[in-house]
């Protein structure tokens, strides 16, 4: 299961996921985009940028509930960037607040990130590494297993912080059950990760233990009880991690060796420094890698929580705290701290210049100059796009520029092309276009007409109705200025403040119609004739025919009924 999911009546196609994507791990595909499990690095700015909310990470407080209600103790390992997100310095209302919620005991994963540290000092020392990448942060190390596999060996094999704290606080208080709380997406996918050996059972954000706790209505501030058995650390200075540069700051008597120091934070340097390394191929580098801006405290709970970067640095103390008077028992354990790294990368096809150049042609990118490199479709070029296509990964149809000027297209050929005269009016009912049918009808151009009123429609009420009602309105109309009859349909675009006049002539059908009601009385007008001559001679010779003469009146009358109904 992904663990970013997608509300995809929330999904509107606006391609900013996919821009926002500096690995491209989102795949668009029957309108709707998904992310890519197998590239993704859980960096959170899918889920920042979307404009709809329409991506989410599902919390697992439900799964922690139910840790709570097992037989098991649960223990909470904290972020050191706890500071930069709760409304007090004092670790012993945030373990009180949390002990409230059943969990058996809080401890600052700091202890583990001091351990880390202290393994970190030792290869340093042993020299025996090209170069060392060390990092607290598990969208680093997916993002080298994914998408640098030449830089594995270079990965530290030592336990994450959070690892590592778990690993200690399990050997010494036994079977237990480890949640961690912080400011990360991806430490959901290192908790899952089989090589950490199932040593934390659920990974939790600030945020959504907030929400738990309002459920529960726990406040965490200067109010909030204390906890007198709450623990602290051993080496204050691990509290540091979260901070860009955080980990050099950790190292024993600040001595790299032959190792230089170098330190880098936010997506876009992680993966400038990668390619850097992958293809100059330097040697002799220490260096801490954070793939947020601003390290930990710049992580995607602290940006959902709309925490000033500035301000959880300033709230983020490297002094000793009144917690490590009472430091945990786990701080006192030291063991190795192995990590193993695996090569997740996944080799896609690549299409040939030939197959390039037939996706670009199907959306009207024949040559070079055709290609916009708008990024609209959310890759940075045309031919990017295209590569994707070909890998699955987009759609054709994703080239918004392409298709916004083929429906323009589409329009204008239906205007221009329509027998129909068609006119637009503003508000004012001044002329903002007309299209060739109307130009002819009323023998102008679009240009000429454009800001003037038609005198041909003052006084016409249908205007009026249209806007009143919101429904169109159809009438015959006779337009004295061209000597013209019309079929006239009036609709008010109320978005636009525009009227739209379709005018249909009808002077030939009109014209035809008038011919046939002549034709109809002057055939009843010779009928009528008939029928009195016929009366005429009917009498001159009644007293021949009898009753014959009344027969003979019946049927004339019902022939003169006959054309009367007729013309009716």
């Amino acid at each position: 299961m992904s663990i970013i999911e997608l509300r995809e009546g929330n999904c509107q196609n606006c391609y900013k996921c996919i821009r926002g994507c500096h690995v491209k791990a989102i795949s668009f595909k029957d309108g709707r985009t998904k992310v890519i499990d197998s590239e993704c690095v859980l960096c959170g700015e899918c889920i920042l940028n979307c404009p709809q909310n329409a991506k989410f990470v599902p919390t697992d407080i439900d799964k922690v509930k139910n840790l709570l209600k097992d037989s098991k103790p649960v223990y909470v390992t904290l972020a050191p960037s706890w500071q930069g997100w709760y409304n007090t310095k004092d670790f012993s209302k945030i373990s009180s607040a949390f002990k409230k919620l059943g969990f058996a005991g809080v401890e600052e994963t700091a202890i583990g990130a001091a351990e880390t540290s202290r393994v970190y000092s030792g290869l340093l020392k042993n020299g025996n590494m090209k170069n060392i990448i060390v990092t607290a942060c598990s969208s680093v190390v997916m993002m080298i297993e994914k998408h640098y596999p030449e830089l594995i060996d270079m990965l530290a094999p030592v336990s994450s912080p959070m690892m590592a704290h778990a690993r200690l606080m399990r050997q010494m208080y036994g079977d237990i059950h480890v949640v961690f709380v912080g400011p990360c997406l991806s430490k959901k996918y290192e908790a899952a990760d089989p090589t950490a050996g199932g040593l934390v059972d659920a990974a939790l954000t600030f945020y959504a233990l907030d929400d738990w706790l309002e459920e529960n209505g726990i406040k965490i501030d200067d109010s909030t009880d204390s906890d007198e058995n709450a623990v602290g650390v051993v080496k204050p200075i691990a509290r540091a991690y979260p901070k860009p540069t955080g980990i050099l700051s950790t190292i024993t008597d600040n001595n790299f060796y032959s190792y230089t120091p170098v330190s880098v934070d936010g997506i876009e340097r992680c993966m400038d420094l990668f390619e850097t390394i992958r293809d100059e191929k330097p040697t002799g580098l220490f260096i801490e890698a954070n793939m947020c801006s601003g390290g930990c405290l710049g992580g995607p709970a602290m940006r959902v929580g709309k925490k000033r970067l500035l301000i959880s640095q300033t709230k983020l103390s490297e002094e000793k705290q009144p917690q490590d008077n009472n430091p945990a028992k786990t701080a006192n354990v030291v063991f190795p701290h192995p990590r193993v790294f695996a090569n997740l990368h996944e080799t896609m096809p690549k299409p040939t210049e030939e197959q390039i150049r037939a996706i670009l042609a199907k959306t009207g990118k024949t040559l070079p100059e055709h290609e916009l490199n708008c990024g609209s479709c959310g890759y940075p070029s045309c031919r990017e796009k295209a590569i994707a296509v070909f890998q699955g990964k987009a759609d054709i149809n994703m080239c918004l520029p392409f298709f916004r000027e083929r429906s323009e297209n589409i329009s204008n050929t239906i205007l221009e092309h329509s027998p129909n005269a068609i006119i637009a009016f503003d508000d004012d009912f001044c002329v903002q276009a007309l299209n060739p049918a109307a130009e002819k009808l009323f023998s102008t151009t679009s240009a000429e007409a454009h800001g003037f009123p038609l005198p041909a429609f003052f006084g016409d009420t249908s205007f009026d109705e249209a806007k009143e009602s919101g429904k169109v309105v159809a009438k015959e109309l006779h337009i004295d200025d061209i000597d013209k009859t019309v079929d006239q349909m009036v609709v008010y675009i109320k978005e636009h403040h525009t009227y739209l006049a379709f005018l249909k002539d009808i002077s030939e059908e009109i014209a035809h119609r008038k011919q046939m009601e002549e034709l109809r009385d002057s055939t009843i007008n010779v009928a009528q004739k008939v029928i009195e001559k016929q009366m005429i001679a009917a009498q001159e010779i009644a007293s021949l025919l009898g009753e014959t003469t009344a027969e003979t009146k019946v049927a004339l009358t019902n022939l003169k009924r006959t054309m009367n109904t007729l013309s009716d």
